[in-house]
């Protein structure tokens, strides 16, 4: 069943979301070109057995900068999908290589984590949903964010009692903290998608969409990235891994990129970057 969540902002006290989305088109054109550059630039150290410049996330960013790119400027989605797969490939390779310098709780933060899975490589859900360290594990069964990035991996392969573990965990700990609205939404969604009740994912994504959740959540985006601009930091993914799960709820909303939410895999998925190759042993915890 397909749900119609209408949340187009025409009030006059939500200018503050039209500035995200119009932006300086020229200025994002220029910047898409350094990232391009960029990319081809690392991709020649490697040829040459040079030492990277910059990190794995750095560059997972480049590649989704790239990729918001063609969804929103050039309306290409299959492309989108292609520079979004090489971004999950770059996750991968960064915690292959992580010294937990870069992450939040042991593993990349919602949105970097998620939104590369919006390329519907199928694949890579069992992959993504073991990839972690134990900083993060540790983290999790304390109540904190990584209990909620415990959640979205889980949904990914239906885990259905590690979900309600984590809402327990959640629950025990924030029961008292009344000012940490977002939180509770978070678990809310989560209940709903573990109830399976396709209304109750609706009305939470409803909430998290609203004007002042989303201002708040994309405040804390990293501003050198466009698709802090063009997508919600929590609604974007959290609205892909309803549809994930069978709760098919088209979306009209300044910051969701609606294109990317069916749940359409390429035909062929290519990896022009060697230095992007996972490791065997990570391709081997598909069969574990």
């Amino acid at each position: 069943m397909t749900i119609q969540l209408d949340c187009r902002f025409k009030k006059s006290r939500d200018k503050e979301l039209v500035v995200f989305v119009i932006g300086d088109e020229s200025g994002f054109i220029t910047l898409n070109e350094s990232y391009a550059n960029q990319i081809e630039k690392i991709s020649a150290e490697y040829e040459s057995g040079k030492k990277f410049t910059v990190s794995y996330m750095r560059l997972r960013m480049y590649l989704g900068q790239l990729a918001i790119y063609e969804a929103k400027i050039n309306h290409d989605i299959k492309r989108a999908k292609e520079l979004y797969y090489l971004s999950a490939l770059a996750i991968i390779k960064a915690l292959e290589h992580s010294t937990a310098t870069f992450v939040l709780g042991g593993t990349p933060c919602l949105p970097d984590f998620a939104l590369p899975l919006v390329c519907d490589a199928t694949e890579l859900y069992p992959l993504f949903a073991q990839l972690t360290e134990e900083k993060s594990l540790a983290l999790a069964e304390q109540g904190s964010w990584a209990s909620i990035m415990r959640c979205y991996q889980a949904a990914l392969i239906k885990d259905w009692a590690e979900i309600e573990r984590m809402i327990a965990i959640l629950q025990k700990k924030f029961a008292k903290l009344k000012a940490n609205a977002n939180v509770v939404y978070y678990i809310e969604f989560f209940q709903a998608l573990l109830n399976n009740n396709t209304d109750d994912v609706e009305a939470s994504l409803r909430t998290l969409l609203t004007p002042p959740l989303v201002v708040k959540q994309n405040s804390e985006w990293p501003k050198r990235s466009h698709e802090g601009e063009y997508m919600c930091h929590f609604g974007m993914p959290f609205a892909k891994l309803a549809w994930i799960l069978g709760h098919e709820i088209e979306i009209q909303h300044p910051l969701i990129v609606s294109e990317l939410l069916p749940v359409r895999p390429l035909e062929h998925y290519h990896n022009p970057y060697p230095f992007l190759e996972p490791a065997e042993s990570t391709w081997a915890l598909l069969n574990s």
